[in-house]
């Protein structure tokens, strides 16, 4: 039986972090972060998946977070889940750092679907 996909969840509020896991999981494996330095930690020393990533973090910012998680692992899925985008890093999704851009407040269905296709995509990485 193969292991579930492993989602990280990056945000300093605990209502969207705790919305993100319950809509998660299952039938993901959810792990927590509450700033940037403690992702970065999560992605050290587990296989993740996928990142979903709020903008506005105390310490190491949103963005500078996204910038050392693609440097460290380029093919990572980064799905932003923020209700602001402070340093203009998704204009119109354009961003090729970033999988997918969901404002706050989020949709569950577009949360699982988006997630689904990143993992479905992390798969076919993987393959090659």
């Amino acid at each position: 039986m193969p292991h579930p996909a492993t989602v990280l969840v990056v945000d300093d509020e605990l209502g969207p972090r705790e919305s993100l896991r319950l809509t998660l999981q299952p039938p993901y494996r959810v792990l927590l972060a509450t700033e940037g330095q403690q992702a970065l930690s999560v992605v050290e020393q587990e296989v993740v998946d996928v990142v979903l990533l709020d903008l506005r973090l105390p310490g190491l910012s949103g963005p500078q977070l996204l910038a050392r998680l693609k440097a460290r692992q380029p093919a990572l899925a980064v799905i932003v889940v923020s209700g602001s985008d402070p340093a203009g890093l998704v204009p119109a999704g354009r961003n090729p750092l970033i999988f997918a851009y969901i404002p706050k407040p989020f949709q569950v269905a577009q949360v699982r679907e988006t997630v689904k296709r990143a993992v479905a995509g992390r798969a076919q990485e993987r393959k090659k």
